[in-house]
């Protein structure tokens, strides 16, 4: 069998390039996936459950189905899935396809990343008065890191929840970092430099990589705009995010604010 990728991230971090660039520099070495299953990975609730054995069955069969497809591509050629819905599964995912399983953890600073899922309207009160707010995580969810947010919760802002799954999914990376799965924290200014784009192919393939990577330029099919005030320095209210982005390598304070309204804002 053949080794079998799973990205592991918030998303809104550039998965959608590293698809791609995967794409252009594997070709028929490797089937490259972006959120195939998208939402119906479960991500909150196979938080709780650890295995889709636990889940009711209309959650469990598309997992079930999926994971019949990536053993039947594996028979063939190295499986690679880009996307934010399996950050959950990593556990399982690694224990499925072990020995021949990597993670990648792909990490990108709190402030940009929440205020990119804004733009989505995570977190965001629903446009229309049918629609459920789009939650990507919350503190009553069984198994995260950070119950105590739930007592302020009902006061804090979308910006701020949106840290908040920013803070569990990267402490659910690096807890399980110490898996036994072969494993690469990529960050993601990192991934537009020529070695570390070799540095992820070879980590990939797990060969050396010489010759200089094929690049796809900008990509980011889902743009859009966020239409509410936000507040970036907001941040400074959350010591564990600003802890945990310190330990990943960035400046949690140090961001532009400016450029950030000019990209996402719509007023």
């Amino acid at each position: 069998m053949s080794a079998a990728i799973f990205v592991l991230s918030t998303g809104r971090c550039g998965t959608q390039w590293l698809a791609r660039f995967l794409e252009m520099n594997l070709g028929a070495a490797a089937t490259v996936t972006h959120e195939p299953l998208h939402s119906a990975w479960s991500p909150r609730e196979m938080l709780a459950a650890g295995t889709p054995d636990k889940l009711d069955e209309k959650l469990r069969q598309p997992i079930d189905e999926h994971l019949r497809f990536i053993r039947e591509v594996l028979r063939e050629r190295m499986y690679i899935e880009c996307g934010h819905p399996l950050w959950s599964s990593a556990p399982y995912l690694i224990e499925t396809f072990a020995p021949d399983v990597r993670i990648i953890h792909l990490v990108r600073h709190p402030v940009p990343t929440a205020w990119s899922w804004l733009t989505h309207r995570a977190f965001c009160k629903p446009i229309l008065p049918h629609l459920r707010e789009k939650v990507l995580l919350s503190p009553f969810d069984e198994g995260v890191q950070f119950p105590e947010y739930r007592e302020r919760w009902s006061s804090m802002s979308p910006y701020e929840k949106a840290l908040y799954y920013w803070l569990e999914v990267n402490t659910f990376g690096r807890i399980h970092s110490r898996s036994a799965a072969e494993w690469l924290t990529l960050s993601f200014d990192e991934m537009f430099d020529p070695a570390m784009q070799r540095r992820v192919l070879s980590f990939v393939t797990a060969s050396e990589i010489a010759a200089e990577p094929k690049s796809p330029g900008h990509v980011d099919e889902l743009q859009s705009l966020i239409e509410l005030e936000v507040e970036p320095m907001e941040i400074a209210g959350h010591p564990e995010v600003l802890r945990l982005a310190a330990d990943l390598g960035f400046d949690p304070m140090r961001f532009d604010a400016e450029r950030l309204r000019r990209r996402y804002a719509a007023v």
